[in-house]
């Protein structure tokens, strides 16, 4: 457990959320970094992607507070919207600047595609997909978890992606400065992250099933490999909340892990420290786009 004085040290350790709640959207907001890959941010790549297509029906997976929302609907006016998020609070933050029209869904990611009904011809997830992901293989082993999410994914494009419809994800790269740091930890409580020196089980299962239907041919899958610009962090107190609350998501916070956990991520944060005391930490990301045939 976090004792009194590791509290006092770092009061933002006080901070305790469900995976359901995920953290508050203005602390969300807050602790939320700039993800940028050679100058381009995460949502202009969104946006180039979206460039000059036109859709009707369209899916958001884990849309948070909407900040990708955003830039979809200012893209894609007159389509039809479904935003979902297992985050209740999220969702609420969302419907305040997005329109009313929209549809708008507590719901788990892969629970979802499980469970819709509805075709949509855009289909777009920022980030987030791989949480659900890794939820499920916690919850049901490794074995079960990929046949379940395989079985869930190829329906959900078999049945609910229209033809010639579009299919947009960014999935963190296990093996960035950044990512190595967080796997270090999280190996520790999930079997499932054992090995870090290879991507993560939910990029694997990804690239399986992906590839698998590319071959296929009843997709056209693109990847690409995208080495992140340095996250600029002003002192190792911002490293670890950022670390601690927006990454590991509070999980270690009230843990007896908490204290070696701090530890170690100070330990492979030194590594990127600067002169002045500030931190460059590399992420990276894999983006993902297909075109259902």
């Amino acid at each position: 457990m976090k004792t009194n004085k590791l509290t006092e040290q770092y009061p933002w350790l006080a901070k305790i959320n469900t995976v359901e709640d995920y953290l508050p959207p203005k602390y969300y907001q807050h602790l939320l970094k700039p993800y940028t890959f050679g100058g381009v941010s995460d949502l202009l790549l969104l946006k180039k992607f979206l460039h000059n297509k036109k859709f009707s029906k369209v899916l958001e997976l884990g849309c948070g507070s909407g900040r990708a929302s955003d830039t979809v609907v200012l893209e894609t006016s007159n389509a039809n919207y479904t935003f979902s998020d297992l985050s209740e609070r999220m969702l609420e933050a969302a419907k305040q600047h997005l329109s009313e029209k929209s549809s708008f869904i507590v719901s788990d990611s892969v629970e979802y595609m499980e469970n819709t009904e509805n075709v949509y011809d855009l289909v777009y997830t920022l980030w987030s997909f791989s949480h659900s992901m890794h939820q499920h293989i916690h919850h049901l082993g490794i074995e079960k978890a990929e046949d379940y999410i395989s079985s869930v994914i190829k329906k959900f494009i078999y049945l609910n992606i229209a033809k010639n419809g579009s299919f947009f994800l960014i999935h963190f790269d296990s093996l960035s400065q950044e990512q190595r740091i967080l796997m270090r930890q999280w190996k520790r409580v999930f079997p499932a992250f054992t090995n870090i020196d290879e991507q993560s089980p939910s990029k694997q299962i990804i690239d399986k099933i992906l590839l698998e239907l590319d071959t296929k041919g009843e997709i056209t899958l693109s990847i690409n490999h995208l080495q992140g610009d340095a996250i600029h962090y002003e002192s190792e107190d911002e490293v670890l909340e950022t670390f601690m609350n927006f990454h590991l998501e509070t999980y270690f916070n009230d843990s007896p892990l908490t204290e070696s956990i701090i530890d170690d991520i100070k330990e492979q944060a030194s590594r990127y420290r600067n002169e002045n005391g500030s931190f460059d930490i590399t992420p990276g990301c894999y983006v993902y786009s297909f075109v259902k045939k």
